[in-house]
């Protein structure tokens, strides 16, 4: 006789149904009628198939190793096949269901993208800042009342005065604190331009004049001729100035 048979059988003669042997064994009934029928692929895979046979026939009062032994000659092997082929079958589903990995490395790769062009955008913003600010540091613009209209980096021409015998001009230009612009024209010719900071000066001399250009008025102490003239303008104010040889008397 059968393995499903013999079950069937012996669980009759008992007197017993299914619910009342589910309640005794602890093994579901499904599980129980399953075996009854031999349907072991309904269990959870051939380890579960043998304890629950080798239970289910003590509880009967049947040889278990019987039982067993039958179970490893008839279903054991086909039941392990049957697991390997379901195996593959669904890794080919198609479609993403059967694959929640490739959900995960998608969203990965979807962060990582937007993390990488926030940190690109982040960083051109902050050198474009930068790249304006040394340009405003660089050459400031006028904005006095003696602005004058010139050529893209030429400073500014200046009416020369007749010649004349004269000591010539010399000026010393010393920033005091911060930093300042300056640009310096001598005799009509460009001489200096660019920043100077605090501690630093600059010393010019010409024959006829020298014209300057202050970024930062407030900071800049000027000695013309031997003469300290002091600051020429407040804090941030841009002073265009001009420094003419003194006549001999």
């Amino acid at each position: 006789m059968d393995i499903g048979g013999r079950l069937k059988e012996a669980r009759r003669a008992s007197g017993l149904t299914l619910e009342a042997v589910e309640e005794k064994t602890k093994i579901r009934r499904k599980y129980i009628k399953a075996m009854e029928e031999e349907r072991f692929e309904v269990l959870p895979g051939p380890v579960y198939a043998k304890a629950f046979l080798k239970n289910y026939a003590k509880f009967l009062e049947l040889d278990p190793n019987e039982i067993l032994e039958v179970y490893n000659q008839q279903f054991a092997v086909e039941q392990i096949q049957g697991l390997n082929k379901s195996a593959p079958e669904k890794e080919d589903e198609p479609g993403f269901a059967g694959r929640p990995r490739y959900w995960l490395y998608l969203a990965a790769a979807v962060v990582i993208l937007g993390l990488a062009v926030s940190v690109y955008y982040g960083i051109m913003k902050a050198m474009s800042h930068q790249v304006n600010q040394n340009k405003e540091l660089v050459q400031p613009p006028l904005s006095s009342s003696e602005q004058i209209q010139t050529p893209e980096g030429q400073l500014p021409a200046v009416e020369q005065d007749p010649p004349a015998q004269n000591y010539g001009v010399d000026l010393v230009l010393e920033v005091k604190e911060g930093k300042s612009w300056i640009g310096v024209q001598i005799d009509g010719s460009p001489a200096f331009q660019g920043l100077l900071y605090a501690g630093q000066s600059r010393s010019f001399a010409a024959e006829e004049e020298i014209y300057v250009t202050l970024g930062n008025a407030g900071v800049v102490e000027v000695l013309y001729n031997g003469e300290n003239l002091g600051l020429l303008g407040g804090s941030g104010e841009v002073v265009n100035k001009k420094f003419t040889a003194r006549l001999q008397e």
